[in-house]
């Protein structure tokens, strides 16, 4: 097999921990799981760092328990691989 390079596609989004959902569609491969990566910021561009990463892969509430967690590191950097051609809830929570 060749090597394998995912497409990178960058979405930017913001909300002011207002709920405000901001949809994205994404076109997927035949590819099963996703890398989502990214960097989590305050509404002033400060990142969060050593915050908390929970996404729910569905259009449920987000009172039930998330699928993924992850955490930042120190620049406010995160990394989860969830499933490819599902809809996503991402929250984050800092200090």
């Amino acid at each position: 097999m060749a090597n394998y390079r995912p497409r990178t596609i960058t979405m930017v989004a913001g909300s002011n921990a207002s709920g405000t959902m901001v949809p994205f569609d994404i076109e997927t491969s035949a590819w099963k799981m996703a890398l989502l990566k990214g960097t989590a910021l305050t509404p002033t561009g400060t990142a969060i760092a050593s915050g908390a990463v929970a996404v729910w892969e569905s259009t449920n509430p987000t009172s039930t328990a998330a699928n993924h967690t992850t955490f930042t590191d120190s620049k406010g950097r995160y990394g989860v691989t969830v499933k490819a051609n599902t809809a996503l809830k991402i929250k984050f929570y800092g200090k």
